[in-house]
């Protein structure tokens, strides 16, 4: 009899938090970096998910830190086709970002729940995320 070997990789890293917001991606990056010191910015690769049929652009912003090395994404959930994180849909965006910063600012959350134009936010295990893997594009 064959023996099937499972190679998992083991979840990265990082924590989620889900964002509720009225305002579109661009004003609520604007609202972050003024209220957290960020300096998030558009990527230049979305997030893509084909599905049959169609496909659908997630936007990304991005904000990488020197000291501790780190970054934080800022992925939208909701497209032109659908939505990323069917589970999810209660959240307008993810902030996903690094342990390594999460352990030097443990005020996180609320800060971001501080922000203007957020409605609220919310901790989200990723672990517990389905297809929690189209959070984290592949670029350098």
């Amino acid at each position: 009899m064959a023996k099937i070997k499972l190679d998992l990789e083991p979840d990265p890293e990082v924590t989620v938090i889900g964002i509720s917001s009225h305002v579109n991606d661009h004003r609520l990056c604007w609202s972050l970096n003024r209220s957290m010191g960020l300096a998030l910015r558009r990527s230049d690769m979305d997030i893509v998910d084909d599905a049959p049929g169609r496909s659908t652009d997630y936007a990304v912003f991005v904000h990488t830190e020197r000291d501790p090395e780190g970054r934080y994404l800022l992925v939208s959930n909701h497209g032109t086709g659908g939505v990323l994180i069917k589970e999810q849909r209660q959240a307008d965006f993810f902030l996903v970002v690094d342990n390594v910063l999460v352990e030097h600012d443990p005020e996180l959350l609320y800060r971001v729940r501080s922000a203007e134009f957020v409605l609220t936010a919310f901790d989200l295990p990723f672990a517990n995320i389905r297809k929690g893997h189209k959070l984290l594009p592949e670029f350098s």
